[in-house]
């Protein structure tokens, strides 16, 4: 069950890992907060993929790659 602050920032941006994997590297409130970060990212290291997704999942850590179309919001690489 996810404590209320959790349920809170449900944005995050999630990093791709060789293993397929998706790796929560940031949680935000809204939904521009994550886009402004991601947009950060991007920039400043250009050679991995990042997405922002909308999860509430409560795994803090993980998001399995199946499930990345169905929490995809935007990326616009």
């Amino acid at each position: 069950m996810l404590t209320y602050k959790d349920r809170l920032y449900c944005w995050a941006i999630a990093r791709l890992l060789p293993s397929e994997q998706w790796m929560i590297v940031a949680r935000f409130r809204s939904c521009s907060d994550a886009d402004g970060h991601f947009q950060f990212l991007r920039q400043t290291i250009p050679h991995f993929k990042f997405e922002v997704v909308f999860d509430r999942s409560g795994d803090s850590h993980r998001l399995s790659a199946t499930c990345r179309p169905s929490n995809y919001v935007s990326s616009a690489l």
